[in-house]
């Protein structure tokens, strides 16, 4: 029986990489995060409340507080879960969790630029970011986002240096038919950026476990790490030896640990 709630990073990303890491994983319910509606005003929104009818169904059916455990941009949807349903949550573990999705996006074009210097192309990212930098902006953020992707190798980034095979399986997955919904990300990613405001404290009590990666290149977990305890005064704070993906590169039961 299911017992662990796991919210997947995104937004349009699909829960098959996790899933088809860990096939044998009966204890946990891998969500997957519905598209967003088409002109949908706010599908950021609607993605919060389709995560908490999903998950109020789901400790109905278990019959008990379920764990709810998320990864990167999945972390809002499980803030949200332990603010609306504190009652159904036994425990909150957040895996290289991002506060602010944009400025991680960034830092990881950044990076990318920096291990690039000498690509073709790219002047197109360092002109992209100084664009953005100068004016922010969500169209501008985009276009830092497209000339990124010029660059080579940039979904590899994600990872530390003892992922093993998980770069290639992510990117295998994510290729695949369904595997990545960009009119989603965009959706969304522009609905939150327009809706998301500052969390406060979190109604839920219960234990509350924060894993970030030492070789994580799109969070600061010293600036990061203060923002989470504020909105889960009881969490534990734990670095691995990870990129952004921790449940990719580790275990289980090692982000459950």
């Amino acid at each position: 029986m299911t017992s662990i709630f796991y919210l997947h990073g995104g937004p349009g990303m699909s829960v098959a990489v996790e899933r088809t890491r860990y096939p044998q994983a009966q204890e946990v319910q891998w969500w997957q995060q519905p598209p967003a509606a088409p002109c949908a005003p706010h599908p950021y929104l609607d993605l919060l409340e389709a995560a908490l009818v999903e998950f109020r169904r789901s400790v109905k059916e278990h019959g008990a507080p379920m764990t709810v455990m998320a990864s990167s941009f999945g972390a809002h949807l499980a803030t949200h879960l332990a603010q609306h349903a504190p009652e159904s949550v036994a425990r909150v573990v957040l895996l290289a969790p991002t506060y602010n999705p944009e400025q991680a996006a960034l830092r990881l074009a950044r990076r990318a630029l920096a291990l690039n210097a000498s690509h073709a192309d790219a002047d197109k990212v360092t002109a992209a970011l100084a664009a953005f930098d100068a004016a922010p902006g969500r169209a501008r953020f985009w276009d830092v986002f497209g000339a990124l992707q010029l660059l080579p190798d940039v979904p590899a980034l994600y990872f530390g240096p003892q992922a093993g095979d998980a770069p290639r399986h992510f990117v295998d997955v994510l290729q695949q038919p369904g595997g990545f919904d960009g009119v989603s990300a965009v959706a969304i990613s522009d609905d939150f950026a327009a809706t998301f405001r500052a969390l406060g404290r979190s109604a839920f009590n219960g234990p509350v476990s924060v894993l970030f990666g030492r070789h994580d290149p799109m969070i600061d977990a010293d600036h990061d790490g203060p923002i989470w305890r504020a909105i889960f005064p009881q969490a534990s704070l734990r670095m691995v030896d990870s990129g952004h993906f921790p449940l990719l590169e580790t275990s289980l039961e090692a982000c459950l640990a």
